[in-house]
């Protein structure tokens, strides 16, 4: 297990950052100048961003998250595996895989909402899923992957103390 979230971690640093560059890329794109709110001028932002770069961008974070997604299905497996033991403590263990996994779950979301250009964007349903793709901060990712990390350490130091003390 231990092994399995250190490679997933390892391997998210390029889809995180990519997702950086691509909230920048959004960013850069809000017209200040234009009348509306602030949070209709980002989506509008994020709108010029994926009309201009968003194919390029949902491309290399495609490349990016087919590297990862190894280490999802093999940290999807031992999670399912472990329920067998019956570890003490094992929730705690299967949350913080089930919140690493999440993140890949979600930047695949986000490329999917990046990667075409041809959406409705005045379809309701649309702009609300683009308004959440757009609260995806690559931060609260990086911060939430550290927390996981140290449970599921926490978990495995726990585990072997009990087996082989």
């Amino acid at each position: 297990m231990i092994e399995a979230t250190h490679a997933f971690i390892v391997e998210m640093h390029k889809p995180v950052a990519v997702l950086h560059s691509a909230k920048i890329g959004m960013i850069s794109h809000v017209r200040e100048w234009e009348d509306g709110d602030e949070g209709d001028k980002a989506v509008k932002g994020a709108i010029a961003y994926i009309d201009k770069r968003g194919a390029q961008d949902g491309k290399r974070l495609t490349a990016a998250l087919d590297v990862v997604e190894p280490a999802v299905i093999k940290l999807r497996s031992l999670a399912a595996k472990g329920q067998v033991f019956k570890f003490r403590d094992y929730a705690n263990c299967q949350n913080a895989v089930a919140q690493l996994t999440w993140h890949f779950d979600r930047l695949l979301s986000f490329t999917s909402m990046i990667e075409s250009p041809t959406w409705n964007w005045e379809h309701p349903e649309v702009r609300g899923l683009l308004t959440k793709v757009m609260a995806i901060e690559p931060d609260d990712i990086r911060k939430s992957i550290g927390e996981n990390d140290v449970a599921i350490l926490g978990f495995a130091r726990d585990t072997y103390e009990r087996i082989y003390r």
